[in-house]
């Protein structure tokens, strides 16, 4: 695959919130205690010398008004606006910044966790790359949601299957139900193995930060 993805957020205003949203997100998975946790073609940009520490706020909270209709309780099942961010990264088919030290976007897309226990993303790459992949999860008993996704990664100028690819995450929803965070680990493997369970020829991981798609109002 040799296309590469800049990340970005059209509007100015979804700019400006998924901003606020991943260094949110970011806060609390420093706070907490350490989780281990595709369809990628991730962004090459510059990588920064360091990582400056994240600053320590809670998850946005956004207080009941005329605009804001979401009463239901917490849960990951629904539509997402995602936001990947890789921190650590190895050598591999894709032509990646190697890292630590820095970070840089990796992906965006569109994520619907559906209540049968099974997830679908459609990423913001040419379908013909690979684009779309699917995934199962569950809750755990401390609330957090424990994902298990896995994918084909095609060659642009064969078509023919060139990786298979798995990403596993651990994510914790917002108790106001509007975001979500995590942490993400993707792993490419030869396209002969069709479960991902054998030599792993790149890992890639990082931090998943979702914002909620609502029905707009009428």
């Amino acid at each position: 695959m040799n296309s590469h993805l800049a990340v970005a957020v059209k509007s100015p205003v979804h700019r400006r919130f998924a901003g606020l949203a991943l260094a949110a997100c970011l806060a609390v998975l420093l706070s907490a205690s350490a989780v281990k946790a595709g369809c990628a073609v991730p962004y090459t940009g510059p990588v920064p010398a360091k990582s400056e520490p994240a600053p320590k706020i809670p998850f946005i909270s956004h207080p009941a008004d005329d605009d804001d209709d979401w009463r239901e309780p917490a849960t990951i099942v629904g539509l997402w606006h995602l936001i990947y961010t890789a921190t650590s990264t190895t050598s591999g088919p894709l032509p990646v910044p190697i890292v630590p030290p820095g970070s840089f976007p990796f992906l965006e897309s569109y994520k619907t966790w559906h209540a049968d226990g099974t997830e679908f993303e459609n990423a913001f790459l040419p379908p013909v790359v690979g684009n779309v992949c699917f995934g199962v999860w569950k809750e755990k008993k401390d609330g957090s949601i424990k994902l298990h996704h896995i994918g084909l990664m095609f060659d642009p100028a064969t078509g023919k299957v060139a990786n298979v690819f798995t990403v596993d995450e651990v994510n914790r929803v917002a108790p106001d139900g509007k975001t979500y965070c995590g942490t993400f680990d993707f792993k490419i493997f030869d396209a002969a193995d069709v479960y991902g369970t054998g030599t792993v020829l790149q890992e890639i991981k990082g931090n998943t930060a979702g914002t909620r798609i609502t029905v707009p109002k009428d």
